[in-house]
């Protein structure tokens, strides 16, 4: 199938930091080596505002009249359109002539094949009869599978409210430098991480297991 690039929207903490993890991040730079030396296929970085630029944007409206943002709801954040959909839409809108894009849908997930826009988007994988197993094995096959995938985890960037806390508990023990970013900013939120819990009600719960 022609394939003129591949997109990857580069969501970021700050300017400095990636909202992948360190391990995703690797990952992501050794993958785009392989698709240009093996396939000359070119993956194109698109960037919005970050994370930390949001979250301190004043609220104009709702119960929030001049507070920053804060941390994302768990229900209804404001994150996955800011910072991914919007830059994407962006990007798409500038593209002059017709276009067609790849959606990563394998055949075993019908219900988000029905919600495609079949207009403006093709599930190879789908259509192709391709689950999300056999997806996997190719990856393994090509050398392209993600290390997400050698753990329970959920792929995303390290600062998602969505995570569940076994996820969290990890970033906490693995990678202290980004824990410490979202626990400087929590003095700053109206609202805390979690619906239950703030950053330093999680890090006295996971010290308790230490």
């Amino acid at each position: 199938m022609p394939l003129d690039e591949v997109i990857y929207c580069d969501i970021r903490f700050d300017d400095e930091t990636s909202g992948e993890t360190p391990e995703m991040f690797q990952f992501i730079q050794k993958a785009e080596k392989i698709l240009k030396d093996r396939w000359n296929i070119n993956v194109t970085h698109i960037k919005g505002i970050t994370f930390k630029e949001q979250f301190y944007k004043i609220k104009q409206k709702g119960k929030h009249i001049g507070d920053n943002y804060g941390f994302p709801y768990v229900v209804g954040a404001w994150c996955n359109n800011r910072l991914k959909i919007v830059p994407i839409n962006k990007y798409l809108k500038s593209i002059q002539e017709p276009y067609k894009q790849y959606i990563g849908i394998a055949y075993d997930e019908p219900k988000r094949y029905e919600r495609l826009d079949k207009e403006k988007c093709i599930a190879p994988l789908y259509d192709l009869k391709i689950t999300e197993k056999e997806a996997m094995e190719i990856c393994r096959q090509n050398d392209l599978l993600s290390p997400i995938y050698k753990t329970s985890f959920r792929g995303g960037c390290w600062f998602c409210v969505k995570q569940n806390l076994k996820q969290l508990e990890w970033l906490y023990n693995t990678h202290r430098e980004l824990w410490n970013k979202l626990k400087e900013m929590q003095k700053d939120s109206f609202n805390t991480f979690k619906p239950n819990y703030s950053i330093d009600d999680l890090e006295r719960k996971f010290k308790k297991k230490r």
